[in-house]
């Protein structure tokens, strides 16, 4: 993921870099105007353009006193989902499945985006291993909601 850049509006943030963790997007926060926003970004919310070729990301819960600054996006993984099917949600990334982790009650599939960058999402198991639908080299959708990440303010 890149490197944190200042937040713009909803237009074009600085140039990406890689970033510390993959749970954790960096970018650039903005608050939408009302000639800009998308009906996805509740008022008060910030639009994260976090990698060039990436959808920005939607935080409803972000402060407006963090546009402008490099932020973080913390997300756990349970959090995000991860189906087949392209979901209709705030924030939906595509991926490639490159490793599952099988823990008993959940598994953990590690995804790469298209920039490189590795996501961790946690799904329950409540169907036999032999019938798991994701499995390794699958493509696949990541998503999750508004609500789901924490915005923090990166002071690196």
């Amino acid at each position: 993921m890149p490197d944190p850049a200042p937040a713009t509006g909803v237009t074009e943030a600085a140039a990406p870099a890689p970033v510390r963790t993959p749970d954790a997007p960096q970018a650039s926060a903005s608050t939408p105007t009302a000639a800009t926003q998308p009906p996805a970004i509740p008022p008060g919310g910030l639009e994260i353009h976090w990698h060039a070729g990436q959808p920005p990301l939607v935080a409803s819960n972000g402060p407006e006193a963090l546009a402008g600054r490099n932020v973080v996006l913390s997300l756990r993984p349970e959090k995000i989902s991860i189906s087949k099917e392209r979901p209709t949600a705030a924030n939906v990334l595509q991926g490639k499945v490159i490793d599952i982790a099988y823990l008993g009650n959940i598994s953990t599939y590690y995804v790469k985006l298209a920039d490189g960058t590795m996501v961790k999402a946690q799904a329950a198991n409540t169907r036999r291993i032999s019938r798991r639908g994701i499995t390794w080299e699958d493509t696949v959708w990541l998503s999750f909601t508004a609500t789901a990440g924490v915005v923090l303010e990166d002071d690196t």
